[in-house]
């Protein structure tokens, strides 16, 4: 067997087990789909602007009318305007933002449909896994068993990738059951040293569903498990415990610098876009 098969056989193995795994967990979000359609404690739920004013339409109504119609044209767009701002997913860090300084807490709606836009159908989902199995991966060339070439490359972004989304996977629904907020929370205050200490307080960090700070105990416990289950799929003799507590430390440390891209990403892009 030449070396190219050698790598593509790998590639499709590692393809296949990621595949498995991603299935398990999708079907354990499922399970706690329940959770996500709660209501933030502590939020009142409102009718829908377009319905104020009879909030339950009379029989022969016009607005009963009306709201058949909608019912007979199918749901509504996936993302609604004011979603699509409040679910804006960053292209560079794969994060999403809501300021302390107006924080609204997210409905069971929003924590589904993030999900999938975080961990899957965004460039951010992606380009983290493909930038960190660049810098931190190929370059030291690990693990060695799959090579310094491009299909070594290909095996450790799929690595990554698998390892972000299984993370994510485990994080939702923890966060839905404990109301912690998966976005990033921007700092209120102004100043570069005080917004500074604030991104790298958040790695730790995050919001309850009543905007107060807490420790973030499903984005930190999703680094750990995810580095576990990895375990599954590298190639060597490890030891699974050492191995999860220095990889996982190592995702906790890189959340740093990008939470500090994530704070003054605004500025950043100012910068960038407007200095052209």
């Amino acid at each position: 067997m030449t070396l190219l098969s050698k790598s593509r056989s790998r590639f499709f193995a590692l393809g296949r087990r990621c595949g498995l795994l991603s299935v398990t967990l999708a079907m354990t979000l499922t399970v706690a789909t329940a959770a996500f359609g709660q209501a933030p404690s502590g939020v009142a739920t409102q009718a829908p602007p377009d319905s104020q004013g009879d909030a339950l339409p009379q029989p022969g109504s016009q607005n009963a009318l009306t709201t058949s119609r909608r019912s007979a044209d199918g749901p509504p767009a996936a993302f609604t305007a004011g979603e699509r701002q409040r679910l804006a997913v960053n292209p560079v860090t794969g994060l999403v933002t809501s300021s302390a300084s107006n924080y609204e807490p997210l409905t069971g709606k929003e924590r589904w449909k993030l999900y999938w836009k975080q961990n899957y159908f965004s460039i951010g989902a992606y380009f983290g896994p493909v930038f960190t199995a660049l810098l931190l991966d190929q370059t030291t060339d690990s693990p060695s068993q799959w090579g310094p070439g491009a299909s070594g490359f290909g095996l450790r972004v799929a690595s990554r990738t698998a390892n972000a989304m299984i993370q994510g996977t485990l994080q939702a629904p923890v966060a839905a059951i404990l109301h912690e907020d998966v976005r990033y929370i921007s700092s209120a205050q102004h100043g570069f040293k005080h917004r500074a200490v604030h991104g790298i307080e958040y790695s730790l960090l995050t919001y309850n569903d009543r905007g107060h700070p807490t420790l973030n105990v499903a984005n930190l416990g999703g680094y750990y498990a995810s580095t576990a289950i990895s375990t599954t799929w590298l190639p060597g003799r490890r030891n699974v415990g050492t191995y999860t507590l220095s990889n996982g430390g190592e995702q906790i440390a890189l959340s740093v610098p990008v939470n500090l891209l994530q704070e003054f990403w605004p500025e950043i892009t100012h910068k960038v876009f407007h200095g052209l």
